[in-house]
């Protein structure tokens, strides 16, 4: 029955929840993860947006290059002038993560990459998120 499905979904939401924010689960998950099987699933828990900054910072991990890929897809190619504001909002700690994982310089790159169309950059709410992520040291 579907109350079933929904209170072991609830459950399972907590769950993933404390496992993903638990910095011993984490580590281990980094160094012993499947990369091409948890990459698979990181993305989902991102394009569902169900906990998607903690899954895009295991993603910068374990796989820097499709989790920057997916910044490009998902964020920086398209318009981010009608997005909700929580998706633009996202973009101050995945850029910080960016930073602070993969260095000032991949931060750099994103922020001069082709696929980060003028249009956002000009954003009111995108140009505090890269402001927030230069002063986050």
């Amino acid at each position: 029955m579907l109350v079933d499905t929904l209170e072991r979904f609830e459950s399972l939401y907590k769950k993933l929840w404390i496992e993903l924010t638990d910095k011993y689960g984490k580590n281990n998950f980094i160094d012993e993860v499947e990369v091409s099987k948890a990459t698979f699933l990181l993305e989902n828990l991102i394009k569902c947006r169900i906990f998607q900054l903690p899954a895009f910072e295991l993603l910068l991990r374990i796989n820097p290059n499709r989790a920057l890929s997916l910044l490009e897809d998902r964020y920086l190619s398209m318009d981010l002038s009608d997005h909700i504001n929580d998706q633009v909002s996202d973009l101050e700690i995945m850029l910080t993560n960016i930073k602070k994982i993969l260095g000032k310089e991949q931060f750099i790159n994103i922020l001069n990459s082709d696929a980060f169309l003028a249009k956002n950059k000009k954003n009111r709410r995108v140009k505090e998120a890269i402001r927030f992520a230069k002063e986050d040291d």
